[in-house]
């Protein structure tokens, strides 16, 4: 009778200490998605509510995270030590906007939400890109998908496929001399998220 109610005790306390544990995890799990929900609410731009397109924090709190939402836009940051992390020239957030699987626009944000310029280049916060010649994109954007991205494509640049238009702080367009463009491939990689500021 002892062995059977020793069991039976060893059982319950298994039991309860999954209980336990599974309780915890939920608590974690649901104190993360509060921590997201501040972060992304900062971005007004971004249109909620939004779900987790992927998620890479290892177990000290460092990756990346990606949100979207109805409107098909892509809002990511990284975190470092569970805090979100300060990117190069004070960025700490990029926002892709999409139509129809195509990348329109990128813009990037500080950690207060406000637009912050890209420091290193021409101080942009925006980039608008129009695909001039989109049935000649598409050849190439075949090959690079055929190739998964790891194919060294001649630089296309002189043949006016994507025009970029960058924009400032305040949203304004930044005057150009020239329209600039930028090849296949580059454009290929941004729409994918291959950049981070």
């Amino acid at each position: 009778m002892n062995t059977i109610s020793s069991i039976n005790t060893n059982r319950k306390l298994i039991q309860v200490f999954f209980i336990c544990f599974s309780f915890l995890q939920c608590i974690s799990v649901s104190a993360q998605a509060d921590n997201f929900q501040v972060l992304i609410n900062k971005i007004q731009q971004f249109s909620k509510p939004a779900r987790i397109l992927n998620k890479h924090i290892d177990a000290t709190g460092n990756g990346p995270v990606e949100f979207t939402n109805a409107k098909k836009q892509v809002l990511r940051f990284r975190l470092e030590h569970h805090k979100l992390q300060i990117q190069h020239g004070g960025i700490a957030y990029q926002l892709f906007y999409y139509k129809n699987d195509y990348l329109e626009k990128i813009q990037t944000f500080d950690v207060n939400g406000k637009l912050a310029g890209e420091g290193e280049s021409k101080n942009e916060s925006g980039v608008v890109f129009i695909i001039e010649k989109p049935n000649l994109y598409l050849k190439k954007k075949e090959l690079i998908d055929d190739a998964e991205g790891n194919i060294d494509l001649k630089d296309d640049t002189n043949e006016k496929i994507i025009r970029v238009q960058l924009y400032d702080e305040n949203n304004m367009p930044i005057p150009e001399f020239q329209p600039t463009y930028i090849s296949s491939k580059i454009y290929w990689n941004y729409n994918v998220r291959m950049y981070w500021p």
